[in-house]
């Protein structure tokens, strides 16, 4: 499954005309289109707001390992040379608010630029910096964004931490198209239409690409290698809890390199397994952990 979102409707409309999506109206809080294999919804402005949406759909619906989140919305950008409609793909998340990063994990090779985003509980505008008619709040917001070079949205951070519940970050993708220099001037939602529609063939084309490389390169693993994983998290002596993280890092690799066992056993060819104490098997899984990720 395809799961879109999108803060407005008028960034949402081109893909609801693309993919001719249907109204859900089993979903009452929140707006869904859907047919048999996408989902589209729009979540409201506002990281508050993007993250019950998002925990909402998700609660409602089957979710799977093969699924991809992606987000696309507009956003402001710092750098003068951003001209309106240039799509970027975000690597890192900052919730102002909080000051916590957070990072999409970006296995496959894609066509789009990257950059950094921050999510702003307010509308920044440097129009308002550079005259001195900003408020404390947005002053410190602005000097931020423009010492990064950052993109700034209010959603980003807020669907990334409900979705994290529910998904992998290697399942979420978010796509950012620029609608201004954070002058917010003559920004209509026929204008935000418009810069989404010009970038459409260019994200769907990309979304199948992925959908495809998910459903190709299924992170389940062979028999053989549940039972290696199994026989190497005992010879580790595992926790329950290291074990799962064992699982869950492997299935990561595998997903972005397919070969999974030769790795391994590469790692440990001049290592003695079984650990004799589990301080031991603790520090060879850190040292795993490093080289995989």
């Amino acid at each position: 499954m395809l799961i879109l979102t999108a803060a407005l409707y008028c960034e949402a409309l081109p893909f609801i005309e693309y993919y001719q999506l249907k109204k859900d109206t089993s979903f009452i809080k929140f707006q869904v289109f859907r047919n048999e294999d996408i989902i589209l919804l729009i979540t409201k402005t506002g990281a508050i707001h993007a993250a019950i949406a998002t925990a909402y759909l998700c609660s409602l619906i089957t979710t799977s390992p093969k699924d991809i989140f992606v987000n696309i919305g507009v956003c402001g950008s710092a750098l003068k040379e951003d001209t309106p409609g240039t799509v970027y793909l975000c690597n890192k998340i900052m919730e102002w608010d909080t000051k916590r990063f957070f990072y999409p994990d970006i296995l496959f090779t894609h066509p789009f630029m990257e950059r950094s985003i921050i999510t702003s509980p307010i509308i920044v505008n440097t129009d308002k910096f550079h005259t001195g008619q900003s408020d404390s709040d947005e002053i410190v917001i602005c000097e931020s964004v423009i010492k990064q070079s950052a993109l700034v949205d209010m959603e980003a951070a807020g669907l990334y931490q409900a979705a994290s519940y529910f998904y992998q970050p290697h399942q979420l993708f978010f796509l950012k198209i620029v609608s201004d220099n954070l002058t917010n001037t003559n920004i209509t939602p026929d204008k935000l239409s418009a810069l989404v529609q010009i970038n459409v063939p260019f994200i769907t084309g990309w979304t199948a690409n992925i959908k495809s490389e998910f459903d190709k390169n299924d992170s389940a693993f062979t028999p053989e290698e549940e039972d290696y994983l199994g026989k190497l998290s005992k010879d580790l002596s595992l926790s329950v809890s290291m074990e799962n993280q064992l699982i869950q890092l492997c299935k990561y690799y595998k997903l972005k390199e397919g070969n999974l066992i030769e790795p391994i056993r590469e790692f440990f060819k001049d290592i003695s397994l079984p650990c004799k104490t589990k301080i031991e098997g603790k520090k060879y899984f850190e040292q795993l952990s490093k080289k995989f990720i």
